[in-house]
This record gives C-alpha cells, sequence and structure tokens, in this order.
C-alpha cells in the first residue's frame, strides 16, 4: 500500500507538500505544476489517505515535525534514515506520526524555512547543526526541540561520543600492530573548540608515541567522490599507510572502492576501520570492521524525549550520549610486513 511519503518522492516534493494540497490548505501557495505532480502521483500509486490519521490528529492535536540530513551530494543518508526510522516507529506505537519531514537543503533559506512553519508543529525532532540565526528562528515558532547531535545547548540532544568512538577504533588498529596510519574525515580544523574524531586520531597516535604525518590526514568534506579520488592519490604515494581510519562508514566505503580500483588487497595491505555501523558495512567486500552506534535507538530516545516535553517535562535541556561498540570484521589485520 502506498504512503505519502511515496507520493511526495514520485512526485519530487515535499510530505508537507503533498499533505498541505490533500487538505486544501488556503494559505499554501503551490504552483499548478506542483499540484499537478501531486495528483499524477497519487492516481498512479493509487494512494488512500489512512482514515485513521485524523482519528489520532483530533484526539492529540499534536502536531510534529523532523528535518532530517541528506548527503552533501543531496542523497538520502542511510544513517540518518535509520534514525529517523527509529523515531517514526516509536511515535506510531504511542499513536503519533511526523506531519512533516524535510531537508537541511530545504531550509537553507528564509523563505522556503518561512513558508515551512507558517503553521509550525508543538515539536520537531532536529536532525542539523544549523547556525544560530535558523535555530533563534526555530525556537521562536516550536516550542519543543529535541536535536540529534544539534550543537545546541538550548535543547535536549542525543548523541554519541564521537571522541571515544575515535579512540576505540584507534586503538583497535594500534592493537593489531599499526603504525602508518592514515585518517580520512572532514572540517578537520573548521573549529577547534570540537573534540571528535580526528583530536581521537591525534591523541591516540601521539600517546602511542606514533609520528602524525600531515600528507595521510584527509579531509574529504564528507563527500564520497573527494574521499575516493583523495584516497587514490594517497595510495599511490611512495611511503603509504598500512590502515586507514575513516569517520563514517559512507567515506570508508568510499575509500574501499578506491583501494578495489587501484587493485590493493584489503586487508592483507591495508586495513580499514569505520564508524557508526550502517546497514552496507557488512555486505562489503570484505565486511567492514567498524565502531557500531545505535542508530535505531537514538531515534526512539529522540521521539520519548520529545513526548516528555510535550508531556509537560520542563526540566532542564539534557545531552544523552548513548554507547558504542566495536563490530570486528574482515577489514582489519596485522599489517604483514614489520613496520
Amino acid at each position: 500500500m502506498a504512503t505519502i511519503r511515496d507520493v511526495a518522492e514520485l512526485a519530487n516534493v515535499s510530505i508537507a507538500s503533498v499533505s498541505r494540497i490533500l487538505n486544501q490548505d488556503p494559505d499554501y501557495k503551490a504552483t499548478p505544476e506542483t499540484r499537478e505532480k501531486v495528483l499524477k502521483a497519487i492516481s498512479s500509486l493509487d494512494y488512500k489517505p489512512n482514515p485513521n490519521y485524523k482519528k489520532r490528529r483530533a484526539a492529540t492535536q499534536v502536531s510534529i515535525g523532523c528535518i532530517s540530513r541528506m548527503t552533501v551530494e543531496r542523497t538520502k543518508d542511510s544513517y540518518y534514515t535509520t534514525i529517523f526510522n527509529g523515531a517514526q516507529n516509536y511515535l506510531k506505537r504511542q499513536n503519533y506520526d511526523f506531519d512533516f519531514v524535510v531537508s537541511q537543503f530545504d531550509i537553507m533559506n528564509e523563505e522556503s524555512l518561512s513558508s515551512l512553519l507558517s503553521h509550525p508543529p508543538k515539536g520537531l525532532i532536529l536532525m542539523d547543526q544549523p547556525d544560530n540565526e535558523t535555530m533563534r528562528y526555530l525556537s521562536s515558532k516550536i516550542k519543543y526541540i529535541v536535536g540529534i547531535d544539534s550543537g545546541q545547548s538550548s535543547v535536549d540532544n542525543i548523541c554519541y561520543d564521537r571522541f571515544d568512538a575515535g579512540c576505540r577504533a584507534m586503538q583497535y588498529l594500534i592493537d593489531k600492530g599499526h603504525k602508518k596510519i592514515a585518517y580520512i574525515g572532514a572540517h578537520i580544523s573548521e573549529n577547534v573548540m570540537t573534540i571528535g574524531r580526528y583530536e581521537a586520531y591525534v591523541r591516540m597516535m601521539r600517546q602511542a608515541k606514533l609520528p602524525v604525518n600531515p600528507a595521510w590526514v584527509i579531509d574529504s568534506d564528507w563527500h564520497r567522490g573527494i574521499c575516493f579520488d583523495k584516497t587514490i592519490e594517497l595510495m599511490r604515494c611512495a611511503d603509504r599507510p598500512t590502515a586507514l581510519f575513516v569517520g563514517s562508514d559512507h567515506m570508508a566505503i568510499a575509500a574501499i572502492s578506491a583501494l578495489h580500483k587501484l587493485n590493493i588487497s584489503i586487508p592483507d595491505e591495508i586495513s580499514v576501520i569505520g564508524i557508526s555501523d550502517i546497514e552496507d558495512a557488512k555486505y562489503l567486500n570484505p565486511p567492514l570492521t567498524t565502531i557500531a552506534i545505535p542508530q535505531v535507538e537514538i531515534g526512539e530516545i529522540a521521539a520519548s524525549t520529545l513526548l516528555q516535553r510535550i508531556g509537560g517535562d520542563l526540566s532542564l535541556p539534557k545531552r544523552i550520549v548513548v554507547p558504542t561498540a566495536l563490530v570486528e570484521r574482515s577489514s582489519v589485520a596485522p599489517p604483514k610486513i614489520a613496520e
């Protein structure tokens, strides 16, 4: 059975747009072309609105939105999609659902953000790290906001300890005997106040009395194409590392693809470890060793925290840090040649 999300994807519009067109919202100024695309998608998919939805809304009178994240290439980010699914499933078990879901790119300008919040929800799950001005506007319109590692201390945040996860990954490589370790991440020098995966890399290298080679520190800007190209450059150097610590599984996949292109064997010639444990990680060749982040649980905790706020919780903003765990697979092995 088709869902409103299926209609939005086929028409290439937001769920909020489909909802407002279906409900004939007088304040929503959709173009004739947009309305036609939505109506065609509804017809093509034989979409039937859930008759229980309006009953639930009438009973609860609570609207909830979500600002999710896409990759920098503007494709779905499976890490945040899994978090979203955890939140949505939790809400549905409590007889709620999201009224709209948009990405960080849908709120990039004042006009689109203002249009989205012309009828603001009572609660919002925020998976972005907005600038202060955007956050002030969101807070002025929405009473209850829960962030997924949003970087905003004024609201509840559900997150994992990036530094600790990075230390776990690095300790695993060092324990395996690696000394020549490269790092692939992003925004490495953007904010010196941030203590995260790169800082863990530097700390663990220094703690093990290993040199940090600047040529082995790659800023991919979280862009898979950049990660792929820079991994090729790195591995074509005469002096190359025996292990890669990659700041996310998505970037690790790009790095592994580059290694395959160069016919570099994993883990015989180089080891790779990532962070997050997305679904695709276990299906790679070889399966990726990674630091698992409990993505579904992050979504569930965010949704639970938001409903508690809506239900009257007036305590100070919380920062809930979820645990991480090493998942050993086949992409890491001791170096073949003693370093």
